[in-house]
């Protein structure tokens, strides 16, 4: 028990560290990208609005070498750019020093196009960027012209469209360096994350016992209650028993005397549930497991019901396969279809029908489904039906003479069969629990 409780403890811990951590890294990495973006931008503003190039630094009218000069090979006809932009009106100042420092001008690596509104290449500028030559900056406009948006990323170029008067002109700077120190940023936080999330986990593992502790000696004190308390009762049970059945041999069996008999069995029957329950949780509860035929078994368990269910006003149907075999222990798998069976007979519908069905799983194992109408499905979870004590009608405890531990002993048994079962409503009258076993 203690550890299944540290285990929950470790992942419940350790997955709200992972969000929490995942969520500053994403943060922290989202505002650096913006920032990188934003830098890109800014310098391409500075160079739209100074028109193509940084204010004091040469342009396209000052190229060297002639890269600068639209040569016959760059003069490309973009016909698809005409049909692409929408004209708009652009107002060029000059605010690059309200932007920009004094080396960024020098710092920046970009290049423009600038494209004629009938699709020509009016001009490319490559004087500041030297692993782009001027065919390469036409090509990259042409794929750009292709895109709806304005502006973005081209591979390592953070790029924008301007539309002018005269056509279009493409600026693009080049981020490379910036994205490689966001990569690197983004590399780096993700180890420190994960570093920081493994010391956590180890931290965790170490000092869970002591945060568990005290939970696990409060319920071992509770557990203990419970079957010393139920230990205590079986004597003033035996002695009430007797004294009943001295009644009726002295004065005849009454309405009063069954009574006292139903009570005396419903409370042993109890408290030996709780001993279960108890002897389970603390792993002293152990099954003699041997290769059985399932099939004969659920029949033979089953078979009493039947009867019940007519007593009861309803019907038991069964379908089931034969043959099938697993590994498990008669006595307690037999415990599981009886309290199933004894539940359904009892909350039932009256004059509704009771299934019961065993099957061959496709993936291997078997399955065992009792289903039976309601006459109000229980409201939320399902799965509190298997809580100790938990009673979805409390109004009818009288009339059904539950104890509310039934469903918690069925879990407790199939989970040590290393099985599964769970409660669904196929409408809303209908309620199914459904045992998976391997």
């Amino acid at each position: 028990m203690e550890k299944r409780l540290r285990q929950k403890f470790v992942l419940v811990a350790m997955l709200s560290v992972a969000a929490a951590l995942a969520l500053i890294l994403v943060v922290i990495n989202a505002v650096n990208y913006q920032s990188v973006c934003r830098m890109a931008d800014d310098r391409i503003e500075a160079i739209v609005e100074n028109g193509g190039s940084f204010p004091g630094v040469f342009g396209a009218d000052g190229a060297q070498d002639g890269q600068g000069e639209t040569s016959d090979a760059s003069v490309v006809i973009l016909e698809e750019l005409s049909a692409t932009y929408i004209d708009r009106s652009y107002g060029l100042g000059k605010r690059a020093a309200d932007i920009m420092d004094k080396e960024a001008p020098y710092d920046t690596r970009y290049f423009t196009v600038t494209v004629n509104g009938d699709g020509t290449i009016a001009g490319v500028d490559v004087n500041h960027v030297a692993a782009t030559t001027a065919q390469d900056a036409c090509t990259y406009a042409l794929q750009v012209s292709t895109k709806s948006a304005k502006h973005g990323f081209y591979g390592a170029y953070r790029y924008r469209v301007v539309d002018t008067d005269e056509g279009s002109l493409y600026v693009f700077v080049d981020c490379s360096r910036e994205l490689s120190n966001f990569e690197a940023f983004l590399g780096a936080s993700a180890a420190i994350g994960m570093g920081a999330w493994l010391l956590v986990f180890i931290l965790m593992v170490i000092f869970s016992r002591v945060a568990v502790r005290p939970i696990v000696e409060s319920y071992r004190k509770q557990q203990r209650f419970i079957t010393d308390a139920s230990h205590e009762i079986k004597t003033p049970l035996a002695v009430i028993s007797a004294a009943n059945d001295v009644l009726e041999i002295e004065a005849g069996e009454s309405e009063w005397t069954q009574s006292i008999a139903a009570q005396v069995t419903r409370l042993k029957s109890l408290t030996e549930r709780l001993v279960f329950l108890a002897r389970m949780d603390e792993g002293a509860t152990q099954f003699e497991k041997t290769d059985l035929d399932l099939s004969e078994l659920v029949e033979y368990a089953s078979e009493p019901f039947c009867a019940v269910a007519e007593s009861r006003g309803k019907r038991l149907v069964r379908d089931m396969e034969t043959g099938l075999r697993i590994q498990g222990d008669i006595s307690a798998l037999s415990q599981v279809v009886e309290l199933l069976l004894d539940n359904a007979t009892r909350y039932a519908s009256e004059g509704s029908e009771i299934e019961l069905t065993l099957k061959r799983r496709s993936r291997g194992g078997v399955t065992l489904q009792v289903s039976n109408a309601v006459d109000t499905m229980p409201q939320g979870d399902l799965e509190r039906l298997f809580d100790r004590f938990y009673r979805a009608d409390a109004s009818r405890n009288s009339q059904t003479g539950g104890s509310g531990v039934g469903l918690s002993v069925v879990q407790a048994i199939v989970e040590a069969h290393s099985g599964s079962i769970r409660a669904q409503a196929l409408d809303a009258h209908t309620i199914c629990f459904t045992v998976t076993l391997p």
